[in-house]
């Protein structure tokens, strides 16, 4: 099968398409056959070698030799003792890396789910880590409520560009921060209110919120905490080290709260979302597709970080 794999630590061109054994499924597992999958900044973070990552993955060279973290696909086969999925089924899941190959096997109890009825396969790998991200963020860690205010900073990227849709869903009234060319795109996304950040800081404008939502990680929670309601509630997937003291003094001093958030991809968060994308309160926002062969040019085209949507790679 075709592979994306990598062997060292470094710009783009270390990944390469090499041929490699069709993985043999276990009596647990289901073998996809891998339609779409997408491009995270976690990819590219480790593929760079970012300090935490070589510390879990490999120190001098990488122990995970295939990235990707979600997929959309196929069923191809199923070992004896699955009973979820059948031959045929059109699947999309969240992995723990691998899933930047032909074929990928997965336990049928891991993050994976019938597929949306109404997304490409492309639409749907742009799905898993993402969505998940944003929800289990303003779900799971800021327990938004109707009619909470809701702060969604990069609300044109990946996860921001979910994070707007899901905050409207759960009953919130969102405003996104994003460029000047993504204006019409976040508003069509639900946002009530958008700030172009070229021209407005939403720091310095007195309006606070219920709930501020970090999707990108470009500022200190020193910046965000002004904006924050008396219990406000900051939330982010990419916490800073020097954030501590402020986030500490804060919490003392006041009701806000500052929460960081590790996805954790499970089957119950796939099918929430697939309700929403299936009822018409969720789409994918998808900026540039690639087949599997132009990985180097996905790459760096993500690590600039000015993605409008999800980046995906298809097989």
């Amino acid at each position: 099968m075709k592979t994306i794999v990598y062997e060292r630590y470094g710009n783009p061109d270390v990944l390469q398409i090499k041929d490699l054994e069709t993985p043999v499924i276990k009596s647990n597992e289901v073998l996809i056959k891998v339609r779409a999958c997408s491009v995270n900044p976690i990819d590219w973070k480790i593929r760079k070698g970012f300090l935490p990552g070589r510390l879990l993955l490999g120190l001098f060279k990488p122990r995970m030799r295939i990235l990707g973290f979600d997929m959309a696909g196929i069923v191809e086969s199923i070992g004896k003792d699955v009973s979820l999925f059948s031959d045929g089924d059109e699947v999309f899941c969240g992995t723990m890396g691998g899933s930047y190959a032909e074929y990928v096997a997965i336990p049928e109890t891991a993050a994976i789910t019938l597929k949306p009825a109404n997304m490409t396969f492309e639409e749907a790998a742009a799905v898993p880590l993402a969505a998940v991200t944003a929800l289990q963020a303003l779900r799971n860690k800021a327990n938004i409520r109707n009619g909470h205010q809701v702060l969604v900073h990069g609300a044109s990227g990946g996860v921001g560009t979910f994070g707007v849709q899901i905050a409207k869903a759960l009953g919130g009234e969102v405003t996104g921060v994003t460029s000047t060319h993504n204006l019409e795109l976040v508003a069509s996304l639900g946002a009530t209110k958008v700030i172009d950040y070229t021209k407005e800081d939403f720091a310095t404008n007195d309006q606070t919120y219920d709930i501020v939502f970090d999707a990108v990680g470009k500022s200190s929670f020193y910046h965000y905490k002004s904006s924050l309601t008396q219990n406000g509630v900051y939330v982010t997937a990419t916490p800073r080290i020097s954030d501590a003291i402020p986030i500490i003094c804060t919490s003392m001093g006041t009701g806000k709260k500052s929460k960081t958030l590790l996805t954790n991809a499970n089957s119950d968060d796939l099918i929430f979302i697939r309700d929403l994308v299936e009822t018409g309160q969720l789409r994918s926002i998808i900026d540039k597709r690639y087949e599997y062969n132009q990985i180097v040019q996905a790459h760096q085209y993500a690590e600039k970080e000015h993605s409008k949507g999800k980046v995906i790679i298809a097989f």
